[in-house]
């Protein structure tokens, strides 16, 4: 038993050896170097690279064209004008040569193009967004973690608080027994509470270390890195509702996406609208081109210059494939509107849930404490009477239980409401700046 306590000793050293990390730092931490946020900055980073005029036909193509040919032969060759010898045997060498640089460029396309290159816009917009909303997931969980370390060691310090009382009843007990004024029965008891609270320490121990691990995962760093948290806070201060339920409504991220999604199906929109206009091509060559030969009538000849045209294509009738796409374009709309107002009653009501959750875990807080008073003065007056005979140790363990039972119901009251606080904090788009 004394190496068991010794044991336990160390390790509450060692604990409070371990360098504190406050909940900003570990923010900064995670933002450098959690892997899903380095992630989903990258993919962001990736996506954006495709933003530009060209990927939507707003800038020319040009292209170069070179190539030649050589023939060798022999020839023979007989013409019409009986004035003209003909050819017989005769070795020939021919050979060919071009070289061309081609622009085309779209003049008009009753505006397709600017609509698209929009949409392609906003898709910088949406990988932002969900950048943000990766980091959002990510600093909630961290949050959470972050309280749950705080949660589980304080209560590792009540329980540490129980355990030292058990020990002394125990104690107690023992010379009591030696004394022989007290039956065997007593000490066994006293033995198992004790026993139950260094098992509890040791398990509410292992909790930690898991805890604390899952946080090291977050931020992206060595598992087994030690370390303690600050184990106060500052209770929320709330707002009214409505205060919290309009900033959701207007800076979610949820609602932002989907302010986005209902443009590009504006946008779709227009850009089926737009294929009903004549498309104006613009087309510019400038080229090379020469010939050799041993045979002919020409030597060689060669040519250099420009070449250019404008065209038009205009469709007519499709089938009605426009006019459909246009009509499945509104359908899109008004579909994604419905969402849209699925999306507000959502946020709606979780502002709204948080916020009540908020509200009754403060008033939970007080009575608590109201609780951990009472039940504090009543382990006072219980061991007094129980160290003057008057009172049973069962009774004395009850009172030392109901006073831990509470101040663990205070302690987890008080982290569950910070993290609340953090998910209101998100449900209206402040929790990343």
């Amino acid at each position: 038993m004394a190496k068991k306590l010794l044991i336990l000793g160390l390790l509450i050293i060692k604990g409070l050896s371990a360098q504190e990390l406050q909940l900003q730092e570990a923010v900064r931490i995670a933002l450098a170097n959690n892997h899903g946020v380095i992630v989903a900055k990258q993919e962001s980073e990736y996506t954006k690279t495709g933003i530009h005029s060209g990927a939507v036909g707003l800038l020319p193509t040009v292209d170069a064209n070179a190539g030649g040919n050589y023939t060798y032969s022999i020839t023979d060759q007989a013409f019409h004008l009986a004035s003209i010898p003909s050819i017989v045997n005769q070795e020939a060498a021919q050979s060919n040569q071009s070289a061309k640089i081609s622009a085309r460029y779209i003049l008009f396309n009753g505006g397709e193009r600017l609509k698209a290159y929009e949409q392609l816009k906003m898709t910088g917009d949406v990988s932002d967004i969900q950048t943000k909303i990766t980091i959002e997931s990510t600093l909630i969980q961290l949050v959470n973690r972050y309280y749950e370390v705080a949660r589980l060691s304080n209560q590792l310090n009540l329980i540490q608080e129980s355990l030292t009382l058990s020990k002394a009843r125990l104690n107690r007990l023992n010379t009591n027994y030696e004394y022989g004024n007290i039956g065997k029965i007593e000490v066994f008891n006293a033995q198992v509470d004790f026993n139950n609270d260094s098992a509890n320490y040791v398990s509410t121990q292992l909790n930690l270390r898991t805890a604390k691990n899952e946080l090291n995962f977050l931020l992206g760093r060595k598992i087994s890195i030690d370390f303690s948290v600050a184990l106060e806070l500052d209770l929320p201060k709330l707002e009214d509702v409505e205060v919290y339920i309009e900033k959701a409504k207007a800076n979610n991220t949820s609602i932002l996406l989907s302010n986005i999604q209902l443009t590009k199906l504006e946008l779709d929109k227009e850009i089926v609208s737009s294929r009903f206009m004549p498309t104006i091509v613009a087309n510019m060559d400038y080229g090379y081109a020469g010939s050799a030969s041993d045979v002919g009538v020409f030597k060689s000849s060669s040519s250099l210059g420009y070449t250019g045209g404008v065209s038009l294509s205009w469709n007519l009738f499709d089938g009605m494939k426009k006019r459909k796409a246009i009509e499945q374009a509104k359908i899109n709309i008004q579909v994604n509107t419905t969402k849209q107002q699925q999306t507000l009653l959502n946020i709606e009501k979780e502002a709204q849930n948080y916020h009540d959750a908020i509200q009754q875990h403060l008033q939970l807080i007080q009575l608590e404490k109201q609780n951990i008073a009472v039940a504090k003065l009543n382990l006072d007056k219980s061991k007094a009477l129980y160290e003057n005979g008057t009172l049973t140790s069962i009774q004395f363990r009850q009172a030392q239980l109901n006073l831990l039972q509470i101040q663990n119901k205070l302690n987890n009251f008080k982290y569950v409401c910070k993290v609340y606080e953090y998910q209101l904090l998100r449900m209206t788009n402040e929790l990343v700046q």
